[in-house]
């Protein structure tokens, strides 16, 4: 059975997409926003949090598709019956931006959002931290292994 292309590549974007947030996570960064149009197709899910859905009317969405690539209406609901639905998306998102309105309706609620993901961690959040135990207990333990191995 023959592969598709996103099963081909997805693998290798995934491992991309890992290895950059880990750099960004070492250096420090405090927040990392991904732009990732398959992520539950791709299993990315597992790795964000929040998960951040930007949901637009169907009927808005068909509108929009027509406008900007200059398609049919078919061809604008085969695109996206193509692709998992919005609503099942925004059904398993932790937030939801509503991109029905305007763009700066849209920028407002970006705004929000980016406001609540810079607030002070919670303590089970600081505790997955790369400053809290579970790093400290894990890296320390890391740290030993690699030092026992060196000394033998």
């Amino acid at each position: 059975m023959p592969m598709s292309l996103l099963g081909l590549l997805a693998p290798h974007i995934s491992y991309s997409i890992v290895w950059e947030i880990a750099k960004l996570w070492m250096k420090g960064c405090k927040v990392i926003i991904l732009d990732i149009p398959l992520l539950f197709e791709t299993k990315m899910d597992r790795w964000t949090n929040p998960i951040i859905v930007l949901w637009v009317d169907p009927k808005v969405q068909i509108e929009r598709l027509i406008s900007r690539d200059g398609c049919s209406e078919g061809q604008a609901q085969n695109r996206i019956n193509a692709q998992l639905a919005l609503d099942w998306k925004k059904s398993e998102a932790d937030i939801v931006i509503d991109n029905s309105g305007s763009l700066d309706d849209t920028k407002q609620q970006f705004q929000e959002v980016l406001m609540k993901v810079s607030e002070p961690l919670t303590w089970k959040e600081r505790l997955r931290s790369r400053d809290g135990l579970i790093s400290v207990v894990v890296f320390t333990a890391v740290g030993v292994l690699l030092a026992q191995k060196n000394l033998l």
